[in-house]
């Protein structure tokens, strides 16, 4: 009776409890916690992202959870991007191409984490990930006792990590990778973190932490571990033996931290049971090539970017875990010797492998891989014709990569059986043949198809409907054409289109600004569209390459988002001025150059607050330059050569970046500026062909970067000054010389590939040519003063230059002698001195220059015999044309007599210089006086020394007088 009664009574009490909490409203959230978070978004940069956080319920807001029953904050979730820092994630290891757009990464808070956060003391789950954090993680984060999950990986955050961290023991989670400015002195307080399942350090500093490998190995429930690229310091065998290996550890990423072989005798300590090893990016040589006998777990291992060594197929026979379940190996960029591709068919298991650039030689041939998804045998030298992809021995296959190898021969048409396909590359091989229909006829869930850098021609129906949806087509050097591909049309999630070289000869179509809305990089350069631009609307980051084509009419219309824009050598005309209602937010190069553009210049360069390249050469644009161009910040290479511009250069001294500046070849007037030394990374400055006048500042000197100089046919006037040698570039052979491509790259899943560049080009005068230079352009060093007014000797100091290999200052009025040393210009191998008034013997020291393959002195006053030399001889006898007293090969006139006669004349310049004259002066001076002098204020040694000369004329005439009746006396005895 007493059980029936508790049991009623027990189960009314229930219903009355639930009764009282379900018919309860929710809590709000708890006034000082509400508090504490307003003050957090205070400190965020772009707390507008917040702009939930307003209202009267925190609990409401963005990112915030809290618990029903007591209103206290339990989750603040507010990562700005996706992030998963796992080692697969490498292209050949996804499954399908992501739909986030990885260009678009939202803007993240910025600032501050404020210490307020620690007021919210139910908080369980924290996520910050991606926002742009700066500052330290406040160390009273330690006191939030429930956390769970603390996620602040791929911030700024600086400083190290706090110690009380260790007082979080609820704690599963610890993220904080890629902070690259947050340090760690030691990880001893980790093992305290006893329920950690997973801990991601990656990119954080961990140098200073001697005793790491002991402390991770005492953490005694982690089941994934990542700490890439932390410096970490090298592992000693003999200082872990005693330490017991985990069982828990599952997955373990060591890669970007440099370990030699050691590492694996720790990674076998610390867990018997991984399944995931990525030991990628570091100095592994293969001498412990039997550890791998003993991890029979492993699933996915990636050894890529190490240094293994031998033959690859000596290694698979030591991994015992490929008899077993291994589903990924990754052994990319290793320098095996050369070998055919090994049997894998035997690795039952096998899904994704990457051999890429492994040194496979020979034809490409499989067995039977029916469980493989993905394939990456790109970089290597595999040859032949493309076997045939049954799709029994490939049913799985969704990536396939066979890039940058020498096969030849046709595509296949079985290929196009692989209905599983998203990703298909064969680029940069010897194919050829035709593209149909049958190749693409089941890739219904193919995405990304690069074929370029054969030439293979599609034969495609204009009326052909793909099943494909493509993202990415490349195409370059294969034939579409002669008509624009109208299958095209119906791709209309395309991100990638690069159609350049494909013999398109076509106006562009109507449809085809549909498709370019998706487009965040296009390039369909060095073909022969004709007509006009059609309207391109996109919000994307894009990039757009019109190049080499036929295209005409005014500048179009582009969006503001456009980051690069190449519209060169077409026949655009009109003005430039519609680039000012571009509004460009990012446009980061802008190449306009050999169209038929004319005009002024717009005053609108304030708006390109992002410009690195600037091109404009090759139009007909007239006018000053406007002084905008004092705003380009962040400009590196300005083109403005081969127009009409006028008036004097305007300042650039702002723009501090500044490497290349090409004025040349136009009407500019005024001086040379002297503000040049402040761009300190200035690398070319071509000015020739303009009207410039005075001196060369001295101030050209401070730009140690200088590589070309060339101030020809201008009318500048004084000396050359003495100060150049003080240009390290020129001076020093060991200088580092510049590169001058920009590449352009596209993000494809987790990778970047280059897709366009940029090469800065001018046109020089080399070995008394005009020579254009675009690619090798930064291994040149030169001084072209040539076609000028200027005067004076050439420097001794010029000689010092010897990273110089072209040295120009013809047609001048230079004075004097060759320089003694200019021998020590080893590098030099062109040198035009022609046209000048330099007189004197060409310096011995000419049979130094060994690499000097071009020389031309006509035209001066040298004399003497031209020094013996391999080079010297070689020159046609016109380069030497001009000097009267020259002499000896390669000339005809023949030096006189022991060669004395000639050369003697002129054996005295090389003392007969300015202190010559006055050393000359002043002896004759002290001699004369020193002498007459004392005679004129000494009257007893004048006559003694008159005296002394009427004595010894006295002599003189007695002695001639006997001496001559000497003579008579004999001539009378002989008669």
């Amino acid at each position: 009776m007493f059980s029936c009664r508790f049991c009623l009574f027990s189960l009314v009490s229930v219903l009355c409890i639930y009764l009282c909490v379900g018919s309860s409203p929710t809590k709000k959230c708890v006034e000082i916690e509400k508090q504490a978070l307003l003050k957090l978004k205070d400190g965020f940069f772009y707390g507008d992202i917040l702009s939930s956080w307003n209202s009267d319920d925190c609990c409401q807001w963005k990112g915030i959870s809290c618990n029903n029953l007591t209103g206290h904050v339990t989750r603040l979730d507010l990562p700005q991007h996706s992030y998963n820092a796992r080692s697969e994630d490498l292209i050949f290891l996804a499954d399908a191409m992501p739909t986030e757009k990885t260009y678009n990464i939202p803007r993240g808070l910025g600032g501050k984490i404020d210490s307020s956060i620690c007021e919210l003391h139910h908080l369980t789950f924290l996520d910050l990930n991606y926002n742009g954090l700066i500052g330290e993680i406040p160390a009273c984060i330690g006191s939030l006792g429930q956390l769970i999950e603390l996620k602040l990986a791929l911030n700024g955050l600086d400083g190290s990590i706090p110690h009380t961290l260790a007082n979080l023991s609820n704690l599963q989670n610890l993220d904080l990778g890629y902070n690259h400015k947050l340090d760690a002195n030691d990880l001893e307080w980790l093992p305290l973190l006893s329920n950690l399942r997973y801990l991601d350090l990656s990119h954080v500093y961990l140098g200073s932490a001697i005793g790491w490998p002991s402390s991770i190995s005492k953490i005694p429930s982690l089941l994934e571990l990542y700490l890439n690229d932390c410096d970490l310091s090298q592992v000693d065998p003999k200082s872990f033996s005693h330490i017991n290996s985990s069982t828990s550890l599952r997955m373990l990423s060591l890669s970007e931290n440099n370990f030699n072989s050691s590492i694996l005798s720790w990674v076998l300590n610390v867990s018997k049971v991984l399944t995931v090893l990525d030991l990628s990016n570091n100095e592994l040589d293969g001498s412990q090539i039997e550890f791998f006998q003993t991890l029979c777990q492993i699933k996915e291992l990636y050894l890529g970017s190490n240094k293994l060594s031998g033959q690859l197929s000596d290694y698979l026979p030591e991994m015992c875990f490929a008899q077993h379940d291994l589903e990924v190996l990754d052994l990319e960029h290793n320098p095996f010797s050369s070998g055919l591709l090994p049997d894998f068919s035997w690795i039952s298991s096998l899904k994704r492998l990457s051999l890429k650039n492994t040194n496979i030689v020979g034809p490409l041939s499989f067995d039977n891989l029916p469980r493989l998804k993905a394939l990456d045998l790109s970089l290597n030298h595999l040859n032949g014709s493309l076997p045939i992809f049954e799709v029994t021995k490939f049913a799985s296959l969704e990536f396939l990569d066979l890039s940058h190898n020498e096969l030849s021969g046709t595509l296949s048409y079985t290929i196009g059986q692989l209905s599983k396909l998203w990703f298909l590359s064969v680029s940069s091989n010897k194919l050829n043949g035709i593209i149909s229909k049958t190749h693409l006829l089941s890739l219904s869930k193919l995405e990304i198809l690069d074929l370029s850098g054969n030439s293979l021609s599609f034969t495609l129906n204009p009326n052909w409907v793909p099943l494909f949806q493509l993202r990415y087509f490349l195409a370059s050097s294969c034939i579409l054409g002669p008509q624009f591909p109208m299958w095209l049309k119906y791709q209309r999630k395309l991100l990638v289109l690069q159609i350049s070289n494909t013999s398109i000869m076509d106006t562009f179509p109507k449809w085809f600004g549909d498709i370019s809305s998706s487009l965040s990089y296009l390039n369909v350069s060095h073909n022969k569209l004709s007509g006009v631009l059609p309207s391109i609307k996109t919000g994307l980051m894009s990039k757009w390459d019109f190049r080499f084509n036929n295209l005409s009419g005014s500048l179009p219309l582009f969006p503001p988002n456009v980051y690069s824009l190449f519209l060169s050598n077409n026949m655009f005309s009109g003005s430039v001025s519609s680039i000012c209602s571009m509004s460009p937010m990012f446009l980061t190069y802008l190449d306009l150059s050999s169209n038929l553009l004319a005009g002024p210049l717009p005053n609108c360069w304030d708006k390109f607050k992002y410009l690195w390249v600037l091109n404009l050469a090759n139009n007909s644009l007239s006018g000053r330059i406007p002084s905008s161009f004092g705003t380009l910040k962040e400009v590196q290479s300005i083109h403005l050569n081969n127009n009409n511009l006028s008036g004097e250069i305007p300042s650039l001294a702002p723009s501090i970046d500044l490497r290349f500046i090409d004025f040349g070849d136009n009407i500019l007037e005024g001086t040379l500026p002297t503000w040049f030394d402040v761009l300190n990374d200035l690398t070319v400055l071509r000015l020739r062909g303009n009207k410039i006048q005075g001196n060369i500042p001295t101030s050209l000197c401070d730009i140690t970067t200088l590589q070309v100089l060339d101030l020809s046919s201008n009318n500048i006037t004084g000396e050359i000054p003495q100060c150049l040698s003080h240009i390290s570039a020129l001076s020093d052979v060991e200088f580092r010389k510049e590169s001058f491509s920009h590449y352009i790259y596209e993000a494809i899943i987790f990778n970047s590939i280059q897709i366009g560049f940029f090469v800065d080009e001018t046109t020089l005068i080399w070995k008394g040519e005009n020579q254009e230079y675009g690619k090798i352009l930064g291994l040149m060093s030169i001084i072209d003063l040539s076609d000028n007014h200027l005067i004076g000797d050439i420097p001794q100091s010029i000689t010092t230059l010897k990273a110089l290999i072209a040295l120009n200052l013809s047609r001048n009025n230079l004075t004097g002698f060759i320089p003694d040393n200019i021998g020590d210009m080893k590098m030099l191998e062109s040198l035009d001195l022609s046209r000048n008034h330099l007189d004197g013997r060409m310096p011995t020291s000419f049979s130094n220059l060994n690499f000097l393959s071009y020389m031309n002195l006509s035209f001066n006053n040298l004399s003497g015999e031209i020094p013996i030399s391999t080079q010297l001889q070689s020159f046609d006898a016109s380069m030497y044309v001009g000097n009267v007293g020259l002499c000896g090969p390669p000339l005809k006139k023949q030096c006189t007599g022991d060669n004395n006669g000639i050369i003697g004349e002129n054996d005295t310049h090389e003392y007969m210089n300015f202190g010559f004259y006055i050393s000359l002066g002043l002896g004759f001076c002290v001699g004369f006086w020193g002498v007459c002098g004392t005679l004129f204020l000494n009257s007893l040694w004048r006559h003694a020394y008159f005296q002394f000369f009427n004595n010894i004329y006295d002599w003189l005439c007695v002695t001639i007088v006997v001496f001559i009746n000497k003579i008579k006396r004999r001539l009378q005895i002989q008669d």
